[in-house]
């Protein structure tokens, strides 16, 4: 099957195979219309030993976290692993060359009975490494900062905003990367109302500063990223300390370095800033994205 796609029964333990391209999400989902649930975007990485999945036990983490601040039901992490390694077969079968891709998978609170209960949805799919991907990876991407339109930290106050979860409700982010667009830049950065840089729309910020890689405490009030926290995982082997810190805009455009990193894109580097030259470290970069990419 060319474009497969994986629907999955949470209550059951259950998934079929079926084709992306057909019609399959009722408009009576909660997912459609409220953006009421939550997804992963992992990196399928295929070299001589078979397939690894990037940072797969940090997603599912992730992915658990958030159903739990959704109130969703706590997910199968044996299920969704069947689920995503049928994918991969799948996608093999279909092209046994293709050596880089991405698995979304997604749980929504699905669709409300006559009694008022809630019964889940959940699907994954592939998503391939397209030429925008590749050109971000080796060109690196220009940026403006927005005001996120909140305060640094206000999570803690306020948990009901879900900051820390991976929700379907992207329809901010996409706004943002539209105006970015529209100003002549190919990404956002997201700066708290009191100044402080928080992330892109899809990306987690890191710096280096002299010997120190530096990324902006999650707590301040943006998505743990778990491809960031395996760039630090690796920081000493790179002569590096890896840090949480609060950064200002001059501190970004200051850098030594600057990378937006994700899933997909791995790490590219950040080389603009509202117009802003910043130094571009071309040899961490490739280490960056060896290091994600497990080559």
């Amino acid at each position: 099957m060319t474009d497969p796609l994986i629907l999955v029964n949470p209550a059951t333990g259950t998934f079929e195979l079926t084709d992306l391209r057909s019609a399959q999400l009722p408009v009576t989902d909660l997912s459609a219309h409220r953006g009421d649930g939550i997804f992963e975007t992992v990196l399928v990485s295929v070299g001589a030993h078979g397939a690894t999945v990037v940072s797969r036990e940090r997603h599912f983490t992730r992915f658990r976290a958030s159903a739990s601040a959704l109130d969703l039901p706590d997910p199968d992490q044996g299920l969704w692993d069947r689920v995503i390694d049928s994918l991969i077969a799948e996608v093999a079968a279909a092209d046994p060359e293709n050596v880089e891709f991405g698995i979304r998978y997604a749980l929504s609170r699905g669709e409300q009975d006559a009694n008022g209960a809630f019964r889940g949805r959940g699907w994954a799919f592939p998503v391939p490494v397209d030429d925008h991907i590749r050109t971000a990876r080796e060109q690196g991407v220009t940026a403006v900062s927005l005001d996120r339109g909140f305060d640094a930290y206000i999570g803690s106050k306020a948990p009901w905003l879900l900051i820390g979860a991976k929700t379907l409700s992207y329809a901010v982010n996409q706004a943002a990367g539209r105006y970015a667009a529209a100003n002549d830049a190919d990404e956002a950065l997201f700066v708290s109302h009191d100044g402080i840089v928080l992330e892109g729309p899809t990306a987690n910020l890191i710096i280096r500063r002299g010997d120190h890689l530096l990324t902006p405490n999650p707590e301040a009030g943006l998505l743990s990223g778990t491809t960031q926290r395996l760039i630090f995982d690796h920081a000493e082997d790179l002569g590096l300390r890896a840090e949480y810190a609060d950064l200002s805009l001059d501190d970004v455009k200051a850098a030594d370095g600057a990378w937006y990193v994700s899933s997909m894109r791995t790490a590219v580097a950040l080389r603009e800033l509202d117009g802003n030259a910043i130094s571009i470290d071309q040899t961490l970069t490739d280490r960056f994205q060896e290091i994600i990419r497990g080559r």
